[in-house]
């Protein structure tokens, strides 16, 4: 990979994983870490259940940050400012 691209690929990669480090405490009322589709609806209404489902790339019910920083990246949740 040339150089340019691989630094571009680095600095993506650490600002995913940066994205990806902590919940929004304001989602995550119960404090796991993840985020559930009651706690997601709370705080944004405008996320329908089918719309969660598309996010919840593993299917099991939760978002987990990684899923969180894809769905933002997609366009599919709002960059929360927590």
């Amino acid at each position: 990979m040339p150089k340019p691209l691989l630094t571009l690929a680095l600095i993506f990669a650490a600002g995913t994983a940066l994205a990806q480090a902590e919940p929004d405490t304001a989602i995550d009322t119960d404090g796991d870490g993840l985020y559930s589709f009651p706690e997601v609806s709370a705080v944004m209404p405008e996320i329908s259940a089918d719309a969660f489902t598309t996010m919840d790339g593993n299917g099991d019910g939760l978002l987990d940050m990684e899923e969180v920083a894809l769905a933002q990246e997609a366009g599919l949740m709002p960059v929360s400012e927590g």
